[in-house]
């Protein structure tokens, strides 16, 4: 299941935007032969704005988490990427918080969804 950032109602051409986007998190992980995310969570703002589809964004615009390897993956709809948490994401102190977002280019507002979402 996909979590939104917030309510906002994707085109059918966005949303399979966002399809793409996880299936190319769940290559990235099997690549890696890491556990599946469990939670997910993006951002409609970089997939579509004022009725017009955003191909990429200059940021994170999907984030899924696997608890099970303390794994976050990220993708601006470009490039994929992924971090190992020291520390299981909802034990994280708001200021790791803070300085992981800053360290890996992540929105803050982001990753405090992701882990208000566990």
């Amino acid at each position: 299941m996909i979590h939104y950032f917030r309510y906002q109602k994707l085109s059918d051409a966005a949303e399979a935007l966002v399809r793409f986007d996880v299936d190319s998190i769940r290559q990235f992980v099997s690549a890696q032969h890491g556990s599946e995310p469990s939670i997910w969570l993006a951002d409609p703002n970089s997939y579509e704005r004022d009725s017009r589809v955003l191909r990429d964004s200059p940021s994170s615009r999907l984030l899924a988490y696997s608890p099970n390897d303390r794994m976050i993956y990220a993708t601006d709809g470009c490039n994929s990427c992924a971090r190992r948490l020291a520390v299981s994401l909802e034990n994280l102190t708001d200021s790791q918080l803070q300085a992981f977002a800053e360290d890996n280019d992540v929105r803050l507002e982001l990753l405090q969804k992701l882990a208000d979402l566990i």
